[in-house]
C-alpha cells in the first residue's frame, strides 16, 4: 500500500483577538505560494456513493434566493501535452471522435438540465474549455447552437471558448462569429522561448498573428492566458510577457494563473529528474503576482475573473458586465448551479458535486448505452452551505455583506472559519467595508492559501491529499515507474498506479 500523509485540515490560525502571524513573505504569515488552485470544491471520497444518490441530488437540489445558472461544456481533445496542465488526464488525440463526442455532449447538459429544478431560469454563461475545443472544428457550432436553444439562454448570456493557438483553424474562428461568442480565450502561458520549450509547447508564437487577423475585432473580448512561477522564468520575463499582451490593442482581457506544481505531476517530474530547471523561488513567485496586479491596476484594467482582468477602455461596458468571472471552473455559491457535461467536467449544485469519469472511451460508451458515466466516489451530497465564504478570494465581486450575513444566519460558518476570516482582516489580506468582504492586493498574492484555510476541516483535507498525491504521481513518473502520459494525471485512478508501483517495489 502506498501512504499518503495527510496535512492537518485544522488551521493553525491565531483567534480573534490574538497577534497575526507574520514574518512571511511580504510580512505575512505564509512563506510559501498555493501548490493547487484547481478544485477546491472537492470532498474526500466518498466509496458508498450511489447512482441514485447522485440523481436524487440533482433532482432535488433546490432553487433558493440567489439562484443563478451556469454551463460548462468539456472538450477532452488536445494536441499538446504541457507539462504545467492540471486538465490532461483525459485528453486524447483521436479527433475523429469530434462529431460522436459534440453530440453526446450536448445529449448530456440537456439530461442534466431537464432533471434539474434550475431548467428555465436564465443561464448567466456557457463556457466551453478543454482540452482545446478547437479540434471539434465545425462541429463547434452544433455545440454552440445548442447552447444557445437551451430553456433561460437569452442575448445576456455571456459564451466564451477556448482553444489553442497552434491547432486552431479559421473555419472554428467563422464558427464563434457565427454564434455570436462573447469570449474567445487562448493560451500563451510565456512568451519566452526557452520557458515555453520547458513546458513542451511551441516554441513560437507564428500562429498568434493569423489568428488574431481571423478573429479581426468581430468577437468583443478577446483574453490571452499568462502562467507565472514557471521553470526558467523570472521577474524580468514575466513583466515583459504582461506588457507585451497588454500593449497589444486587438487583446483586452488577459488572465494570469499561478503555476500549480500540486496539480502537474509531468511537471514536478521534470523538477525532481533535474529535467528542468528549478522554479523560481517563492519570494520570485511572489513578486511575480504582485508586479502582475499591480500593473494591471495602474494601467486602469479592472478584475472580472479569478484571475482575469479586462482593459474597459477596449470593450463596451455591456460587454464587461456580461463576463461572469470564473471561467466555470466551479461555483460561486452554495445557491448556484454550475451544471457541466463531458469527461472529467463536475456539476455543482445546491448540497451536489457531481463528477464525471475522465476516461473519454468509458464516457462514450456510457451515454450512448443511456448509463451515466458519473465517477461516483468523487461525488457527493454534502451540502457546503458555508461555499460564498471560502470561494470569495476566487470571485470578483467578492462576499456581499447580506450573503455573509446569511450564512452566519444559518450557522453556516464555525468558529474558526471566523477566527481566520478576523486574523486575514487584521493582516491586511481581506479588507470588510459596508459592501461585505473583499481581497486586497496582497491577498490577491495569496489567493490560493486563503482560499483553503477559510474551508473546513474535511475540505481543506480534500485539497491536501490532493497535492500529496500529485507530488507522489511526480516521483513515480521521475523513477520510470508510472509512464509520463496523460494518464499519469486522471486523478481518479491515481492511486491504482501509485499502488501499482508499489507492488512492484514490494
Amino acid at each position: 500500500m502506498v501512504r499518503r500523509t495527510r496535512v492537518s485540515g485544522r488551521s493553525i490560525l491565531p483567534q480573534v483577538g490574538a497577534e497575526p502571524a507574520v514574518g512571511g513573505l511580504f510580512d505575512t504569515r505564509y512563506s510559501t505560494l498555493a501548490s493547487n488552485t484547481i478544485d477546491y470544491w472537492m470532498l474526500p471520497d466518498d466509496p458508498a456513493m450511489t447512482e441514485q444518490r447522485v440523481w436524487a441530488s440533482i433532482e432535488n437540489a433546490p432553487v433558493l434566493e440567489d439562484a443563478s445558472l451556469q454551463i460548462y461544456v468539456h472538450v477532452p481533445f488536445c494536441a499538446q501535452r504541457c507539462r504545467f496542465c492540471a486538465f490532461s488526464g483525459g485528453n486524447t488525440l483521436d479527433f475523429k471522435q469530434a462529431e460522436r463526442y459534440s453530440r453526446l455532449v450536448v445529449l448530456q447538459i440537456r439530461e442534466m438540465i431537464e432533471r434539474s429544478q434550475i431548467k428555465g431560469h436564465p443561464i448567466r454563461s456557457v463556457n466551453v474549455g478543454g482540452g482545446s475545443p478547437d479540434l471539434v472544428g465545425a462541429h463547434i457550432g452544433y455545440i454552440l447552437e445548442a447552447m444557445r436553444g437551451l430553456p433561460g439562454c437569452t442575448d445576456d448570456t455571456e459564451f466564451s471558448v477556448e482553444f489553442t493557438l497552434s491547432t486552431t483553424s479559421r473555419e472554428f474562428i467563422e464558427e464563434l462569429v457565427r454564434y455570436n461568442v462573447t469570449k474567445a480565450s487562448f493560451g500563451v502561458q510565456s512568451l519566452d522561448r526557452a520557458v515555453r520549450g520547458y513546458m513542451r509547447q511551441p516554441r513560437g508564437l507564428q500562429h498568434l498573428e493569423q489568428v488574431l487577423g481571423w478573429i479581426g475585432g468581430r468577437i468583443p473580448a478577446v483574453n490571452a492566458d499568462l502562467i507565472t512561477g514557471l521553470p526558467g522564468q523570472d521577474l524580468r520575463t514575466v513583466q515583459s510577457d504582461l506588457q507585451r499582451l497588454m500593449d497589444d490593442p486587438r487583446i483586452n482581457c488577459i488572465s494570469s494563473y499561478l503555476l500549480t506544481p500540486g496539480a502537474a505531476p509531468s511537471l514536478l517530474a521534470g523538477l525532481a529528474g533535474h529535467d528542468l530547471p528549478p522554479l523560481p523561488s517563492y519570494p520570485e513567485q511572489a513578486m511575480m503576482r504582485l508586479h502582475t496586479y499591480s500593473t494591471f491596476l495602474r494601467n486602469g484594467w479592472v478584475r472580472r475573473g479569478t484571475n482575469t482582468y479586462v482593459n474597459p477602455q477596449r470593450l463596451d461596458p455591456e460587454i464587461v458586465q456580461r463576463i461572469a468571472g470564473n471561467e466555470c471552473i466551479g461555483t460561486s455559491n452554495y445557491e448556484a448551479f454550475l451544471i457541466a457535461a463531458g469527461p472529467q467536467a463536475v456539476s455543482y449544485l445546491p448540497g451536489a458535486r457531481v463528477e464525471n469519469s475522465v476516461n473519454i472511451d468509458g464516457w462514450l460508451t456510457a451515454m450512448e448505452a443511456g448509463e451515466h458515466p458519473f465517477h461516483l466516489p468523487k461525488c457527493n451530497d454534502v451540502p457546503q452551505k458555508d461555499t460564498a465564504l471560502w470561494v470569495f478570494p476566487l470571485r470578483c465581486e467578492s462576499l456581499p455583506q447580506q450573503r455573509f450575513d446569511r450564512m452566519i444566519a444559518s450557522e453556516a460558518i464555525t468558529a474558526d472559519q471566523l477566527a481566520t476570516l478576523a486574523a486575514f482582516e487584521r493582516e491586511g489580506l481581506v479588507i470588510h467595508n459596508n459592501k461585505g468582504y473583499e481581497l486586497s492586493i496582497l491577498g490577491e498574492v495569496f489567493m490560493g492559501h486563503l482560499v483553503h484555510d477559510l474551508k473546513q476541516a474535511a475540505g481543506q483535507r480534500a485539497v491536501d491529499d490532493y497535492i500529496v498525491e500529485g507530488h507522489a504521481l511526480g516521483r513515480a513518473i521521475s523513477a520510470g515507474a508510472v509512464a509520463d502520459s496523460n494518464e499519469a494525471n486522471n486523478r481518479q485512478i491515481a492511486l491504482t498506479l501509485l499502488n501499482e508501483e508499489s507492488s512492484k517495489d514490494a
